[in-house]
């Protein structure tokens, strides 16, 4: 699985599109925004310490312990939710780790081995879903290794079902919290649901709706992927999870703010991005540079005469306003307009000061791109 900005690309397939909501992927992204020390959830920092503040500090150290300090387990471990029974909710997680104790850690093994290494992907599906022979030759190949990612070897040091056991106390020990808040959570991600399911049921096509859902991911062009499930999350906003799970490319995908309960005079959280994005000289001198065409990470940072962690970070600003895509993979990857940014701008401000009314759900609709 990867945690990263948007990456456009043509696409000459059409692979199946499913949408669902997933109670146990998001009390499993829950945990992972609440181990996470980034102040750049929407939900706020206020709200996530708050949240935080009713766990007890033996549970939250052991969150932190099972995460391993990757900052994204729990985000990996979510993508149980593409594949687990109906309603994929947190009993149906509890069974399957029960039947499979040492499940979430060789996904975890898995996910981290392909970042440390780009390995075959077809043998860290086998590994995953259990196969003796791949796990062994998975582990073949990181003893040959002649260095390893931290939490690779972390993971070798901790047995497969003790950590499954550990990761079922957890969850256990979270539920309370999730109950108090699954309500709201579950509210918005099931009209995310049904409306992404009634363009699917309309004909739109799978692009499209991707490119809806994601705000600028364009699928590649990889026949491998047969096909693409959405599962739309309330608390992990403004961030896109893209993860592959056999032939399936899962896109954990952003509840489009039409669906959240928001204070009916509030701005909205895409006007307070874009704002944020337009109001910062450097992204600004990134937006004329883009005008001219697409860009590296390496000619961002030449630009801008700064470390490329910076340049990334304004990057994934101007992405998450609805901006700017990026193409591609690692070096090669390479970030453009959308569209028309003065168009945004007008369009964001003018929908915001037009006299406000409350849609029935029937007329919910999220802009498209």
């Amino acid at each position: 699985m990867r945690v990263k900005d948007l990456r456009p690309t043509s696409s000459s397939h059409s692979p199946a599109l499913s949408v669902r909501a997933s109670a146990a992927a998001e009390l499993l992204r829950l945990i992972g925004v609440l181990v996470d020390d980034s102040d750049e959830y929407d939900v706020g920092p206020e709200r996530l310490a708050e949240l935080r503040g009713r766990l007890s500090e033996e549970v939250l150290s052991e969150l932190h312990a099972i995460d391993g300090g990757s900052r994204v387990s729990f985000q990996v471990l979510s993508l149980l939710g593409a594949d687990l029974p109906e309603p994929a909710g947190v009993e149906e997680m509890i069974a399957a780790l029960e039947a499979d104790p040492g499940l979430g850690w060789r996904l975890l093994l898995a996910h981290h081995a392909h970042q440390d290494h780009r390995r075959d992907l077809e043998l860290l599906e086998a590994v995953v879903i259990g196969r003796d022979d791949a796990l062994v030759t998975l582990l073949d190949e990181l003893e040959a290794a002649t260095e390893l990612a931290e939490e690779v070897s972390a993971l070798l040091t901790t047995d497969p079902e003790e950590h499954g056991r550990r990761l079922l106390v957890a969850v256990r020990a979270v539920q309370p919290l999730w109950d108090s808040v699954a309500q709201e959570t579950m509210h918005a991600i099931n009209r995310d649901v049904e409306y992404r399911q009634s363009q699917i049921d309309a004909g739109k096509t799978v692009t499209e709706i991707v490119l809806a859902a994601t705000n600028g991911y364009e699928l590649s062009d990889d026949p491998s992927i047969r096909r693409i499930v959405l599962l739309p999350s309330f608390w992990i906003r403004p961030w896109l999870v893209v993860g592959r799970r056999a032939d399936a490319e899962v896109l954990t995908t952003v509840v489009a703010e039409q669906f959240l309960i928001l204070p009916p005079e509030a701005p909205s959280p895409a006007l307070l991005k874009l704002f944020k994005a337009l109001g910062d000289e450097s992204r600004l001198t990134l937006l004329r540079r883009l005008s001219s065409g697409p860009i590296s990470l390496t000619e961002a940072t030449a630009e801008l005469d700064v470390a490329k962690a910076t340049a990334h970070h304004h990057l994934s600003i101007l992405r998450q306003a609805g901006l700017v895509v990026i193409g591609g993979e690692g070096r090669g990857s390479r970030y453009a307009l959308r569209q028309d940014p003065p168009t945004v701008a007008a369009q964001a401000l003018a929908s915001y000061l037009q006299p406000h009314r409350t849609p029935s759900l029937g007329h919910l609709e999220p802009r498209e791109g």
